[in-house]
This record gives C-alpha cells, structure tokens and sequence, in this order.
C-alpha cells in the first residue's frame, strides 16, 4: 500500500474539508495540520478564528495542550514531580499521561470538538499518542496543530528546530485524508 501523506492546501481549504467531516457521527476523527509554527498561528487566528461549525456558532479556540497539562496537575505535585524528574521519569510520564486522557475526556464532554495545538511535552515525554484517536471517535472530533512536515514518506515534526528534536508522527495515527499540510498563498 502507497502511503500518500498530507495534502497540501491552501487555509480555506483546509476549514472547507473540516467543516464537511464535522457533520460525520460515525468513525474515527483525529485530525491534523502541518505548518511551520508561524503558518499554524496564522491559520488558527485568522482562520480558525472566523470559521463556523456545519451547524452554525464558531469554532472553539485552540487549547494550549502543554498549559494545560501542567495546570492540571497542581502547583504542590508539580513541584515535586519537577524535583524527583531526574530519578522518576517513569513517574512523571505516568503522571501526565492520566492528566492528557483526562483533560481531552473533560474537554470533549458535552462540545464535540477540540482543538489541541502546544504539543511538545506530549513528545518530549513520549507520552502514547493514542489516546488522541480513541477519544476522537463517533460524535468526538480532535484537531491537533502540529509543527511539522511531509519528508518523503515520513511527517517529521518540530521540523524548525534542529534534527536532535525532530520527532516522526506515527503513519497510523492520522489517516491520509485526514492530515492537511498548509501552503502559504
């Protein structure tokens, strides 16, 4: 099987094939957009920011995923997961892991779309990126902004930084037709 990658589009293109696969109940809904980051707070500005959901009312904004993260957690327990990192990393992957399931689980309740951009802890702590597709399902739709590019047959994230921080996406995370690339224009 050829893997096609990302499609490359235009922001309003982007907004249009949402906007259609929103209106879907049944299924899987993790989607994603690649840019640079300078394209990706563009296209949640200007353009998330003035699109409508299928059935009237915008957009929700973009949730900061790594504030979030750490909010959730508590001033006191991460004071002390940041002291004992060093010795307990295991303990810290597993602290943020049950914080991401729950803060997409609340986040999701009632709303039906999120919209998650800041991911870099996720990575950093190689945190299970499932949890994004298993939440996104049936009524539940997530929209991951992510720093990134397509290289041949690879989405190499963090693509700005230097190559000791690139990070692959996973090629099942996302299907092909839900992983848009955006293009300036």
């Amino acid at each position: 099987m050829k893997i096609t990658g990302p499609h490359r589009m235009y922001p309003s293109a982007v907004i249009s094939e949402l906007r259609d696969r929103l209106s879907l109940g049944v299924g899987r809904h993790l989607y994603g957009v690649l840019g640079t980051y300078r394209q990706l707070g563009q296209f949640e500005q200007v353009h998330l920011g003035q699109a409508t959901r299928p059935q009237g009312g915008p957009f929700p904004e973009a949730i900061n995923l790594n504030r979030e993260l750490l909010a959730g957690i508590g001033d006191d327990d991460l004071r002390r997961l940041v002291r004992d990192e060093a010795r307990r990393q295991q303990a810290v992957r597993y602290r943020l892991k049950l914080e991401l399931d729950r803060l997409i689980g609340e986040r999701l309740q009632g709303k039906h779309l999120l919209i998650l951009k800041q991911l870099e802890l996720v990575f950093a702590y190689n945190l299970d990126l499932g949890v994004f597709r298993t939440r996104a399902t049936n009524q539940d739709h997530v929209l991951l902004l992510l720093p990134g590019e397509r290289r041949g047959e690879h989405t190499i994230l963090f693509h700005e930084a230097g190559p000791e921080l690139h990070r692959s996406l996973p090629n099942n995370l996302v299907a092909d037709n839900h992983l848009w690339e955006l293009t300036d224009g």
